[in-house]
This record gives structure tokens, C-alpha cells and sequence, in this order.
């Protein structure tokens, strides 16, 4: 991550420096705001299964620190990661190696992290000979959805 960073801010520098030398300086105030969106995003090893089987797995997880986004809430790639997760758990409980095909989420609710745990789950809506497709929501200890997501799996081989 470090290394992905140096380089963005090298090649960002760069910009700047040309942007300089032209009359459109980028704002210090922006610049810093754009640096400010490069930080660690983690936190799933904290996440404790609860189900799994053919076409469904749930799993909960308390907000971790490193999922909070510059804008104090849960960061939108946390909350996918999470979803993706759970989709490939359902998959791979059918006893097929899967990979992402296609994904989609839609953000109902920002997440603070005074929301503590939430629950991921999934269910397989169709289950083809090449793809499964699944439908994922996140919801909050007392029930409200934060976030939904339909994800495609493709179909890889049978796990021996």
C-alpha cells in the first residue's frame, strides 16, 4: 500500500508542478483532501461466520477502525468487499471454485461507526450451469438495511 501510495503522490507532484507552470495550480486544501482518500481499508479478518450452506451465508462484523472513510462513515469498498465476500461463500458452498463475473450495490444508509456490528448475508436468487447469481444485503444490529448488492458468480470447476 505504502509503495501504491508513493507513487500516486509522485505522479500527482508531477501534475502540479505542470499545472503550476501553466496558471491552474490545484488548491493546497484539495490536494490534501485527494492525499486524504489514501488509507488503510481493512478489517474482514474480524468477521465471525454464522451460516453457510448451498446458496447462503451470513456472517457478522463490528465496524473496525480501519473501515471508517474520510467522511466519518463505513468506506463504500468496505461495504463491497463484504458483500463479495458473502457471495462467494454461497457459491463456494455448492462445491464450485467461482469467481466475481458481475457485481452492482446500491448504498441505502451511510454507516457510522457507532453502528457496531452488522450482519452480511446472501442468498442465490438463480443457479445455472455456468453462473450463480446472488442478492446480498447489509443491515444493522437492529434491522436496517444499509446496503444491497446483486452479484454475479462464474462458475469455475468442482473443489476436489
Amino acid at each position: 500500500m505504502c509503495l501504491l501510495k508513493n507513487i500516486i503522490v509522485k505522479t500527482w507532484n508531477r501534475y502540479r508542478k505542470v499545472k503550476k507552470g501553466i496558471g491552474n495550480a490545484m488548491r493546497d486544501k484539495i490536494w490534501n483532501g485527494i492525499e486524504h482518500h489514501i488509507h488503510p481499508l481493512g478489517g474482514l479478518e474480524h468477521a465471525v461466520l454464522i451460516d453457510a450452506r448451498p446458496g447462503y451465508a451470513k456472517f457478522s462484523i463490528v465496524i473496525p477502525p480501519e473501515a471508517i472513510n474520510m467522511y466519518g462513515i463505513v468506506h463504500g469498498g468496505f461495504l463491497f468487499t463484504l458483500c463479495d465476500t458473502a457471495s462467494g461463500m454461497a457459491t463456494y458452498a455448492y462445491e464450485v471454485e467461482n469467481t466475481t463475473q458481475q457485481a452492482s450495490i446500491n448504498f441505502i444508509k451511510g454507516l457510522p461507526p457507532e453502528a457496531g456490528k452488522i450482519y452480511v448475508e446472501c442468498r442465490s436468487v438463480h443457479k445455472g450451469r455456468s453462473t450463480v447469481v446472488n442478492q446480498v444485503e447489509i443491515t444493522t444490529e437492529s434491522g436496517n438495511l444499509a446496503a444491497v448488492a446483486t452479484i454475479t458468480m462464474f462458475l469455475l470447476k468442482p473443489v476436489e
